[in-house]
């Protein structure tokens, strides 16, 4: 048994080891959240990037002098003129992603770029057209497609209704609706369908909204989205009320099933009998070992939606579930949301 287990083990770090991607990649932006996020997931990958993109030539100098065999540049167009680059990250200002996919795509190079792509619908059906003319493709970071609790959610969507809650601190620094509530919306796109907004309130400068939405397959939902709250108790929580069960999450952590309460002649019978409340665990990020499937990298779909990228650029199969035809409907519910 122990040379078993010695030798599984051993093949696990050897394949751990093993470098699974071949190409060399760029990144443009070395911001908080590609830090935070973005960088990690490429490092555990053992990913080749060649080049990091950055404004400021203070930051490339940095770059060289602290990323070994990184090389720093304020010049994008060194990336998309270089013949060994398989695709480009970008995460930037949200106001300059527009023209960097327009770029790369038009110099055949496979992009990932981080929300919101571009402004307006107009711009993404810019994009859509020209990416059509090129060899490359584009897949954008909505990680909560790629989010292991509403990949499994999704699988139960039948009929019934939904509350979303989505809650932050305040939000000076942009657009809270193109650069925060896109999230959740897009969330709702995925999962149930484009989205009929039945009602819209909102309290000025998009920092509450409140929706109801009907969806195509008849799926009722209520919907709040806010900056009026604290980003130390920031949560995302989603409650679905199916023919048979209720699901609920709690952000991207922990996805609970329960099946509803059953009745006789229309008398619910926990109202004869004390009810024994039957719950399923559906979903539950473990926070005791620290693999990569317990990380909260890998929960949000941060792991999962990066590895799809690389997959697509090594040509290996994986479905992209955030390509600039998915998200057509997000960009028509938010200029639904607008006007």
């Amino acid at each position: 048994m122990k040379s078993i287990i010695d030798k599984y083990k051993k093949i696990r770090k050897l394949n751990s080891l093993s470098k699974s991607y071949k190409g060399k990649y760029a990144f443009v932006g070395i911001g908080n959240h590609s830090l935070n996020n973005l960088y990690p997931v490429l490092h555990y990958l053992n990913v080749d990037l060649k080049y990091i993109v950055s404004k400021s030539e203070d930051t490339a100098r940095s770059i060289d002098a602290n990323y070994f065999s990184i090389e720093g540049t304020n010049d994008f167009n060194k990336v998309l003129d270089d013949p060994e680059i398989s695709g480009v990250f970008i995460c930037t200002n949200p106001s300059s992603h527009f023209s960097l996919v327009k770029s790369a795509l038009k110099r055949n190079k496979n992009v990932f770029v981080e929300k919101p792509p571009c402004q307006n619908l107009q711009e993404l059906n810019e994009i859509i057209e020209i990416e059509k003319k090129s060899k490359a493709k584009v897949i954008v970071g909505f990680q909560k497609r790629y989010a292991p609790v509403f990949l499994k959610m999704k699988k139960y969507i039948n009929s019934g209704y939904y509350k979303l809650t989505y809650n932050t601190g305040m939000y000076p620094e942009g657009d809270a609706l193109t650069d925060l509530f896109i999230h959740p919306i897009d969330l709702i796109n995925y999962l149930f369908g484009k989205p009929e907004i039945v009602s819209v309130m909102n309290s000025g400068n998009n920092k509450t909204i409140l929706l109801h939405t009907k969806h195509d397959n008849g799926i009722l939902g209520t919907v709040e989205l806010s900056t009026e709250n604290w980003w130390a108790r920031a949560k995302e929580t989603l409650i679905y009320n199916s023919s048979k069960y209720i699901f609920e999450t709690v952000n991207t952590q922990k996805l609970l099933r329960l099946d509803k309460p059953k009745a006789i002649a229309g008398i619910p019978l926990e109202k004869i009998n004390t009810p024994v409340i039957s719950q399923t665990i559906l979903y539950e990020q473990n926070q005791f070992l620290p693999l990569v499937q317990n990380n909260e990298l890998y929960s949000a779909g941060y792991y999962n939606e990066i590895k799809t990228f690389l997959n697509i650029c090594e040509n290996h199969s994986n479905k992209n579930l955030s390509g600039l035809q998915d998200i057509v409907n997000t960009y028509i519910t938010i200029d639904e949301i607008s006007r």
